[in-house]
């Protein structure tokens, strides 16, 4: 690495939620690597450094830290949302406050996605031209065994729900995204029902990805307690492009395999002379268990037609906040 061409300003942000034990040390390990990356370009023009957090009204001194931080660094711009938006409805919102930014970091406060790897994310995108984001994908994951499975499976789900860029098994969003990139995931995320992630992803054209180890959660705990996870889990999917269409199809081929199966069992019984059905029996099941299968794949096509009233779009929640800091 020994050039910056066209950046200048490097910005990173996050989201958080009960994390006071955690921002400060964020802040200061950001600051850190940026420091990194300035000595890496010794010569070139002046990479700036700024930060956009938000809080999603925090209960444990979270937002008294932020202040405090917006307060001794200028560079850093904190949001303090009216309300818990949640952590995807609050990044976009902060998204919207790096217009000026070249480069974006998007990462979690929680330190489970480790700042240090920007490095690592900026010689990627250097290294091939017209890359406009470059994505973390986890190779390994904390928690327990059964819950890694129910996320490899819930990611393996994902990856299929939509028709257009797959979401890699392990991406949850850390990654570094050049600023055309971000405005276009923006507008997707206005004009669709896609989780962040799925925006982030077909916002870029042209993407490479990493692979990291995600480090264990030292202070705080996951917002995703209970049934969290699994709400969350199922409305990403049901927000995506294609999972109401794929999920019509495949039970609408189901139906369709299950009444010809039956249909034909019924029919090769009754010309046996083994059935012993009573006369206009057969032909009554017959046609019952085919208007099943039409049924199944008027679902299928009707599936169609819900997919392209998603992708019309639907009103999200207007995030309301005070602004704490310079405007980024």
């Amino acid at each position: 690495m020994t050039t910056l061409p066209e950046v200048r300003r490097l910005v990173f942000v996050s989201s958080c939620f009960n994390e006071a034990g955690n921002v400060r040390d964020l802040h200061r390990r950001c600051r850190a690597v940026h420091q990194q990356i300035v000595q890496h370009h010794q010569g070139a023009e002046p990479l700036a450094f700024a930060m956009v957090i938000a809080d999603n009204c925090s209960t444990d001194g979270t937002l008294a830290a932020l202040e405090q931080l917006a307060a001794e660094d200028s560079a850093v711009l904190v949001l303090a949302n009216a309300s818990n938006y949640g952590p995807e409805a609050s990044v976009a919102n902060a998204l919207t406050h790096t217009r000026d930014s070249d480069l974006v970091v998007v990462l979690a406060s929680d330190l489970q996605d480790p700042p240090e790897l920007t490095l690592t994310l900026l010689q990627e995108l250097w290294q091939a031209p017209g890359c406009d984001g470059v994505l973390a994908v986890k190779s390994h994951s904390t928690g327990s065994a059964p819950l890694r499975l129910c996320r490899r499976l819930y990611y393996l789900a994902l990856g299929y729900s939509s028709r257009l860029h797959l979401v890699p098994s392990g991406f949850h969003g850390f990654g570094l995204y050049r600023q055309h990139a971000l405005a276009e995931a923006l507008e997707l995320w206005r004009s669709t029902g896609w989780s962040l992630r799925l925006c982030l992803i077909n916002g870029c054209q042209s993407t490479r990805s990493i692979r990291y180890r995600q480090a264990e959660r030292s202070w705080g705990r996951t917002s995703y307690q209970g049934l969290g996870y699994p709400k969350e889990a199922l409305m990403a999917l049901l927000s995506a492009d294609s999972t109401g269409s794929r999920l019509a199809f495949l039970l609408g081929s189901a139906g369709l395999l299950a009444a010809s199966g039956v249909g034909l069992f019924l029919l090769i019984n009754w010309l046996s002379g083994n059935s012993g059905y009573e006369r206009g029996v057969p032909t009554v099941m017959a046609l019952v268990l085919g208007s099943f299968a039409v049924q199944m794949l008027m679902i299928a096509l009707l599936s169609l037609q819900v997919e392209e009233l998603k992708l019309a779009g639907r009103l999200r929640p207007r995030v309301r906040h005070r602004i704490i800091g310079r405007q980024t």
